[in-house]
């Protein structure tokens, strides 16, 4: 699409002398980005057609010269640019003021790179959604960095709102990972400031979380489930993931016989949490196996394994899983599957809750809560960083919990 240079007066602008500045206006793909050339003359000394200085002001040669160079200027980089897919009108005025601005869409790829490079491949997926969202929200892919405002910020929340229906804490969490791609920005010297310090996000909204009960565990236990079955493997993965604390389904894929310490007293999971956060350390996890556990191992015969071998065939093992991008897909993949297997085993079970691999986490904390377990046990058990990270994650269970006291307390 063609770009059009202008040159017009600002006449809403005239100073206490009657002069007013004279502006470069370029417009690219049907934006316009404006910018004072820094010459002020009055109303009659402009000739609007021409987009010139009239012969009647004492410097007239001086200023269209100014006028002429600052054109070529922006017509020049227009022709370099031409096979560039990036250049805006906001881009060529930064070029006129002295800089070339950064093109949002072009570091939030190296920064997504960067982030997939350092083996944080979540947050680079989950950064990459919301970079995908602000291309659909803005229309294109000419967005500087120092173009996402306040007023920017509040039209791709609504956008997000409205458009891709998302709920408040979706909101809330893709601007903080926006947040720290302009903290990144921030520190590569691209921007002088964090446009989100200044924008208030969605408040955190309390979530319900879903648990089964303990009488639901046990209807999903007792179906006849065809062995070797997808159904009855999915089953055994949710059921060892209840009985050992709600071990996330990342954590349960990657497990290895060498993850497993038998003595004469007991039988022992040890395993290496997988970060869930760039900022967090791995914690080790050390759990003793109850029976129902070591039942479900045996029958995958977990004491002929080599140490290198999984504990539960969920990976493909074809694959180079030593590559974070290649496990994180085979995740992705095989959690989708045993979610919509999880689907299935809830129906057969007479269980209208929606059940994912997730559910046996929320459902062992909200067992343990109700057998009295402490706090300060549960949070161990879920490998919390604080009592308070646990407080917070048991807190929709609450109400639940409150009702039921209610009509013990008066029936």
């Amino acid at each position: 699409m063609a770009t059009t240079i202008n040159f017009y007066l600002r006449t809403e602008r005239t100073n206490a002398r009657g002069e007013s500045p004279i502006y470069i206006r370029v417009t690219h793909n049907r934006k316009s980005s404006i910018y004072s050339i820094g010459i002020a003359v009055q109303a009659k000394d402009w000739n609007e057609d021409k987009q010139r200085v009239r012969r009647s002001h004492d410097s007239y040669k001086k200023m269209n010269h100014e006028i002429d160079r600052m054109f070529t200027k922006a017509q020049n980089k227009m022709l370099e640019l031409r096979a560039e897919d990036n250049v805006s009108a906001k881009y060529i005025i930064n070029v006129l003021k002295g800089y070339e601005a950064k093109n949002f869409f072009t570091y939030g790829e190296e920064y997504i790179d960067r982030l997939e490079e350092s083996g944080s491949v979540r947050l680079s997926k989950q950064t990459n959604v919301i970079v995908n969202k602000i291309e659909k929200f803005y229309g294109d892919k000419s967005l500087l960095l120092n173009e996402v405002d306040n007023k920017f910020l509040s039209g791709l929340q609504s956008y997000m709102k409205k458009e891709c229906k998302n709920a408040p804490n979706t909101i809330r969490k893709d601007l903080e990972r926006l947040n720290r791609l302009f903290e990144e920005a921030k520190k590569d010297n691209l921007i002088k400031s964090n446009p989100i310090d200044d924008f208030e996000l969605p408040k955190r909204q309390k979530s319900n979380k879903t648990a089964l009960t303990l009488k639901q565990i046990k209807d999903i236990e007792k179906l006849d489930l065809k062995k070797s079955s997808r159904l009855w493997h999915t089953r055994n993965y949710f059921l060892f993931s209840f009985y050992n604390a709600g071990i996330r389904v990342g954590d349960l894929m990657k497990l290895k016989r060498e993850n497993i310490f038998i003595s004469d007293e007991e039988i022992r999971l040890r395993y290496l949490m997988n970060k869930t956060r760039t900022n967090t350390k791995p914690k080790w996890k050390n759990i003793k196996q109850l029976p129902q556990a070591i039942e479900i191992l045996e029958r995958y015969n977990f004491q002929d394994k080599d140490p290198e071998e999984y504990l539960f065939p969920i990976l493909d093992t074809s694959k180079n899983l030593q590559d974070p991008s290649v496990f994180d897909r085979d995740k992705q993949s095989k959690t989708a599957m045993m979610n919509r297997d999880l689907d299935d085993i809830a129906g057969l079970a007479d269980i209208e809750e929606n059940v994912t691999t997730h559910i046996a986490r929320h459902s062992f904390a909200n067992f343990a809560r109700k057998k009295g377990m402490s706090l300060y046990s549960i949070s161990k058990a879920l490998a919390h960083s604080n009592l308070k990270t646990t407080e917070q994650y048991l807190n929709s269970f609450d109400e639940e919990m409150l009702d039921n006291e209610m009509e013990e307390l008066f029936n």
